[in-house]
């Protein structure tokens, strides 16, 4: 849940890191980066006894609707290498229009909700031969 968005700046937030399989990933956006609400995913480091490698990652980007089951969704995948600077995702989840309309149950109380729903997380690893 993102409280106060109507105060957030022109700049990227990030949620907490969370752990899936063996990677840390968190969430990124920009509430104001333009006519439409950016959520990209970012793979981060890695559980101290796992080995670092290139991780497929899959995922379904939801923006919850707090009135209804109408919920905005986008699927991502790629490839995120060990070292990550760069979110993957959709550069449009919503329009900034359609997020400030009460009527459609985005925006409530000034608070927004993401959910990051992991489809798949691959890891490739290289055996010596």
């Amino acid at each position: 849940m993102i409280p106060h968005f109507s105060d957030m700046e022109d700049k990227f937030y990030y949620s907490d890191d969370f752990l899936v399989g063996d990677r840390y990933w968190r969430l990124g956006f920009n509430p104001k980066s333009g006519s439409a609400l950016p959520i990209y995913l970012y793979a981060q480091g890695f559980r101290p006894d796992a080995v670092a490698t290139n991780t497929w990652g899959a995922v379904n980007l939801r923006l919850k609707n707090q009135r209804s089951t109408n919920h905005r969704e986008r699927y991502s995948a790629a490839w995120y290498p060990i070292r990550s600077d760069n979110g993957v995702g959709v550069n449009s989840i919503i329009s900034l229009a359609d997020l400030h309309d009460a009527s459609k149950g985005y925006l409530v109380n000034d608070a927004i909700i993401f959910e990051a729903e992991m489809v798949k997380v691959t890891v490739t690893n290289i055996v010596s031969v």
